[in-house]
């Protein structure tokens, strides 16, 4: 299935799920830190995000037929406008669908077993180790994750400098 770049002029609209239900893992391979981990994102692996994906589609679709946009549209290139079922669609997107480059709540904070580090971004059970990054958000932002990165550094910044006076 092609993607990338096309040799003609044109225009992305993508979509995707903010909360999805599907979960996949990381798992450390070896104690050499140079060694890549295991991922395995098992995306799509949950019903309720199959049936989004598709609606999704359809949205896409829906909005590119307006007449402001149907106008300057020569042809849907991705997927086609012969990729018309469910099951198509949901083929589609399990080839082509990925990551938006936005992880975030691998460790997650608080005070409950699932939590990795506490309110003040300390590993639980790791003395001397913080972690001070998106991971740490305890669910999805409903938005781009630049703005809370942010926050957390500066949050954390201030946490170190305040227990390094100590």
């Amino acid at each position: 299935m092609k993607t990338g770049i096309d040799p003609f002029s044109g225009f992305h609209i993508g979509g995707y799920f903010l909360y999805p239900e599907s979960r996949g893992n990381l798992h450390i391979k070896s104690k050499d830190a140079r060694d890549a981990p295991a991922i395995h994102a098992n995306y799509l692996s949950a019903p309720l995000d199959r049936q989004m994906i598709v609606a999704v589609l359809r949205i896409i679709r829906a909005i590119a037929s307006q007449p402001a946009l149907a106008k300057i549209i020569v042809a849907e290139t991705r997927p086609g406008p012969s990729v018309a079922s469910e099951d198509e669609l949901l083929d589609y997107a399990r080839k082509t669908g990925q990551t938006c480059w936005h992880p975030s709540g691998t460790c997650r904070m608080g005070t409950g077993p699932d939590a990795v580090v506490d309110p003040e971004l300390r590993v639980h059970g790791i003395a001397g180790l913080r972690v001070i990054d998106t991971s740490v958000m305890p669910f999805l932002t409903a938005s781009n994750t630049n703005l809370p990165t942010i926050m957390i550094a500066e949050k954390g910044a201030e946490l170190v400098l305040k227990s390094a006076a100590e």
